[in-house]
């Protein structure tokens, strides 16, 4: 039921809109003035306030219209004016309200804007709901993403966790992990917050540096005040307000855009920082883990990463050997996946050893996220409780996996027609696999164009999943 408050001082005025929203809404609740509008407030949230901006004067509108969007930030805010000027309009809107209209208005104009406000509305709360799920979610279930421990045996392992646990207790000083994709860099982020006073009710955040533009990963940052750009009608606390207390990871902080490292790195020396569009200065105590797969000194030398930033973030370093640096842990990586992989799946696969050994000597490029997903997919497409070697499929890069036989037959360019785009699909469905369809990051990991991307990824008829 869409509910809807009508505040004006004029009784005409208000009947006469109740009677043309009426068949709209069953629910449509009149107040004569501000005190009475506030006391309805204080019992229930509207769908829609409808207010008349001189109760009786602007100054009693505009405080009511703060009120209600100090009171209840995503009900829409619908202002009538019997004056129609464009200052009225601009300070109603600066005030808090979504849209005004004169009083003069036709039924069909006062019925359209409602209905979009329902409209805003119902997706606003549906994507509020969704959004509060899939978090209850991964409270609730134990993802595959992450293991909740770094799992090895391994010297460079055991030093890593001596390492992690001595940084968590040091609660302050900026680490910068390094290291390939997929050897598990978020995991160590997280592992030195739990180690670290900050754990206790104090939250970890991640950005992924990579997949957000330069104007966006400032507002997600910094927070942003209402009408800061075009499309800010509220204000946003950022991520760093947000943490205050915690820890947040800056995941990818190679791609950090050069325009706003200025602003990151003072944030990190003074824990100071301005919203976008405004002039406050705000604190947050915040520890900042920056993870990236790429080499910062070799970026400060190209003049493409701010020396002085990776000074302040290269504090604490922490290097993350690849897997095939660390074989003698995959046996152990295997059996604590398999643990997971068995409640999850509920069904129950054996390695034998010459499975396992040719799982050791694989040199595993995408490092544990591609091991995981090896398990995950033996444990779907497997027919046998037994694994083989020839289910694990790997490409060793011998010539006698690919068939040429088929390609003598053919045309010189035609034969390396086909070839190419064996290999074109071979490399799609691979990394597609690998990033889980993400053809954004796909495209800046491997240097093609996202639309090219998707084209050859159609052509090919491939699952963009």
């Amino acid at each position: 039921m869409n509910k809807i408050l009508i505040v004006d001082d004029e009784r005409t005025a208000r009947k006469g809109l109740y009677f043309i929203l009426r068949s709209i809404s069953k629910s449509i609740t009149e107040a004569s003035s501000v005190d009475q509008a506030n006391k309805l407030l204080k019992k229930e949230e509207f769908d829609l306030a409808i207010v008349d901006l001189r109760l009786p004067d602007e100054q009693h509108g505009l405080r009511l219209i703060r009120t209600i969007r100090q009171m209840y930030p995503l009900t829409p805010i619908l202002v009538m004016t019997a004056y129609g000027t464009v200052d009225s309009a601009v300070k109603a809107m600066q005030a808090g309200a979504d849209d005004y209209v004169t009083k003069d208005f036709s039924k069909e104009e006062i019925i359209l804007k409602v209905n979009r406000f329902f409209e805003t509305r119902r997706l606003t709360m549906a994507n509020l709901r969704l959004t509060e799920q899939v978090r209850t979610l991964e409270q609730q279930v134990d993802t595959l993403d992450q293991p909740n421990q770094i799992i090895g045996n391994s010297i460079a392992i055991k030093q890593i966790l001596d390492l992690v646990a001595r940084v968590g207790q040091d609660n302050d000083a900026t680490v910068l992990i390094t290291g390939e994709s997929g050897t598990g860099k978020e995991l160590v982020a997280r592992s030195i917050h739990v180690n670290s006073p900050r754990r206790s009710d104090h939250k970890f955040i991640v950005v992924d540096v990579a997949n957000m533009p330069a104007t966006l990963l400032e507002s997600q940052l910094f927070g942003h005040e209402k009408g800061a750009f075009t499309n800010a009608h509220q204000k946003h606390i950022g991520m760093f307000e947000l943490a205050d207390k915690g820890t947040v990871f800056l995941d990818e902080i190679g791609d950090f855009p050069l325009e706003l490292q200025t602003k990151l790195l003072r944030f990190l020396q003074e824990k100071t920082f301005s919203r976008v569009g405004g002039n406050t200065t705000l604190t947050a105590d915040v520890r900042i883990i920056a993870a990236t797969n790429k080499n910062l000194e070799t970026m400060v030398a190209e003049s493409t990463f701010r020396q002085d930033l990776f000074y302040r973030l290269n504090v604490i370093p922490i290097h993350l050997p690849p897997l095939r640096d660390r074989r003698e842990d995959i046996p152990a990586l295997i059996r604590f996946y398999q643990s997971r992989l068995e409640t999850q799946k509920g069904k129950t696969l054996t390695f034998p050893d010459d499975v396992v050994q040719k799982m050791i000597g694989y040199d595993w490029p995408g490092n544990i996220r591609q091991l995981k997903n090896l398990l995950e997919r033996l444990y779907v497409i497997c027919p046998n409780q037994t694994v083989t070697t020839n289910e694990l499929n790997f490409d060793d890069g011998s010539v006698s996996d690919i068939s040429f036989i088929s390609l003598f037959k053919l045309p010189f360019k035609q034969a390396r027609r086909q070839l190419l785009e064996r290999f074109e699909a071979e490399f799609l469905a691979y990394y597609l696999h690998f990033y889980q369809g993400n053809i954004s990051h796909i495209a800046k990991v491997v240097g093609e164009s996202r639309e090219g991307l998707s084209k050859k990824i159609k052509r090919y008829g491939l699952k963009n999943d």
